[in-house]
């Protein structure tokens, strides 16, 4: 898709478009995203983080995570939980959340993203929710955090790395997920959200989502913001950056990736990415197209 000769206008606010807090990372080495299975695409994509608060920030993929150490999840504006070594995470594709450390202890986290598309085939039908987003299960853990060690290292890859992770996606899958109704949602909330998120390369108005809401805006500002997490306008950020970082993974110039997701430039998608991911477009792209960067280094320090 070739660039049109005029740029849209888009008009962002430090208010509205800030990111809430940034990814506290110093160096590059504190976080690694790649692409295990080279056959599925962006259908999966594994990372390892080392954050002290990670912002607050959504992805379109499912994320299983799993700590190294004691750590916390938090979930929307008021939703806390501990996560242990023993205990898998599990955040619903476009849900609100960040990653943080327990007291005392440096967080270190496992990540597998997972496309909706992918955990539909595997379960046979539409997930809607798991019991909890916290899930104590050794075993699980245990696996995940092995598989995502050995896919880091290179020493699982392609095919193997798939049939392996597709089994244990199964099988989680099958103890934990629920295809039961989701709790009752309030209706302009949701339809304020659908309205973002399905429009990840528009740029969109505050009065516009109002007016699909049906509510007021400093009604649909309040209400938003306590049931999602973050107010529309940030969340619409959010979603654009996760739109973001998967036209990236699919190889798209970093230029062209700004225009398409409504960013100002190329240095304001570059400053809002890194601020949410730890690492630039352009880091973030050299990792995924190595596939298997070695962890041997940040093993070390998690052993």
């Amino acid at each position: 898709m070739a660039l049109p000769h005029r740029m849209p206008q888009v008009q962002h606010s430090d208010s509205t478009d800030s990111m809430s807090g940034s990814f506290p990372m110093t160096t590059e080495e504190s976080v690694r995203f790649w692409q295990p299975a080279p056959e599925v695409a962006t259908e999966l994509v594994c990372a390892y983080l080392e954050t002290g608060e990670s912002p607050l920030h959504v992805h379109e993929e499912w994320q299983f995570g799993v700590p190294e150490a004691p750590s916390k999840l938090s979930l929307g504006a008021f939703r806390r939980y501990g996560a242990h070594a023993d205990d898998v995470t599990i955040v619903h594709p476009y849900d609100v959340h960040s990653e943080g450390s327990g007291v005392g202890t440096a967080p270190k986290w496992r990540m597998l993203y997972v496309a909706p598309s992918m955990v539909g085939r595997l379960y046979g039908e539409e997930v809607s929710r798991f019991r909890r987003p916290v899930v104590t299960d050794p075993a699980a853990a245990a696996e995940l955090r092995e598989l995502l060690r050995q896919s880091g290292n290179g020493a699982i890859t392609g095919f193997e790395f798939l049939r392996r992770i597709a089994q244990w996606l199964e099988q989680f899958l099958l103890r934990h997920a629920e295809d039961a109704a989701t709790p009752q949602q309030i209706p302009a909330v949701e339809r304020a959200r659908a309205y973002l998120q399905d429009r990840p390369t528009q740029s969109v108005s505050l009065p516009e989502v109002g007016a699909i809401a049906g509510v007021t805006l400093s009604h649909l500002v309040r209400s938003f913001s306590k049931a999602v997490g973050l107010p529309p306008k940030s969340y619409h950020a959010q979603v654009r950056l996760a739109r973001a970082r998967r036209l990236l993974a699919e190889g798209k110039a970093a230029t062209w990736v700004a225009y398409e997701c409504g960013f100002a430039d190329q240095s304001h998608l570059s400053r809002r990415f890194k601020e949410c991911n730890g690492v630039t477009p352009g880091a973030f792209q050299a990792q995924y197209r190595a596939q298997h960067h070695s962890l041997d280094a940040v093993d070390s320090t998690a052993a």
